[in-house]
């Protein structure tokens, strides 16, 4: 009876694939998560340097808020700006 086979499939051998596919929505998943907080703490810090720096004035949330949009669209386009700068360097570099 030891040598008789049963009808049951054998386990696999190969999870290398799950394994590697786990691995890269992990590391996705963490990335996402680290510039997220990136993110939100550089919000935290501009709203509090802000803050300390209009002690005093009377400023209602609604201006406060349009503050932090014209302060980002700058971000935005020095980032863009920075970004396309990059891009001509590498583009000439590439050039014979």
């Amino acid at each position: 009876m030891p040598d008789e086979k049963t009808d049951f499939p054998e386990p696999r051998e190969n999870n290398g694939e799950f394994r590697q596919a786990k691995g890269c929505l992990l590391l996705i998943a963490t990335t996402i998560l680290v510039l997220f907080v990136l993110v939100m703490a550089a919000v935290l810090c501009i709203i509090v340097a802000d803050t300390i720096s209009l002690r005093g004035e009377e400023f209602t949330w609604e201006r406060r808020v349009e503050r932090y949009k014209v302060a980002c669209q700058f971000i935005w386009a020095d980032f863009k700006d920075t970004l396309s700068r990059k891009k001509s360097n590498s583009s000439q570099e590439d050039e014979p």
